[in-house]
């Protein structure tokens, strides 16, 4: 009964290599780059697309404004 607690502690780490690591991420001139997509570092991830730069929008015609990504 004493030696299964290493066994235990054996298989809680072997499980734990095989869950796979958020993607890194990295600070570049001030600006943290959270996606990496096919070895590219993206700022952020909208509608199933990843970009580079943010921008607010202001609406045409009383419209609310945006966020346009490019």
């Amino acid at each position: 009964m004493k030696n299964i607690l290493p066994i235990l502690f054996a298989v809680v780490i072997g499980v734990a290599c095989f869950i796979p690591a958020q993607a890194s991420a990295y600070t570049y001139r001030g600006r943290y780059y959270r996606y990496n997509y096919r070895g590219h570092y993206y700022q952020y991830h909208y509608h199933n697309h990843y970009y580079r730069h943010r921008a607010w929008a202001v609406g045409v015609s009383g419209r609310p404004g945006y966020y346009r990504y490019w």
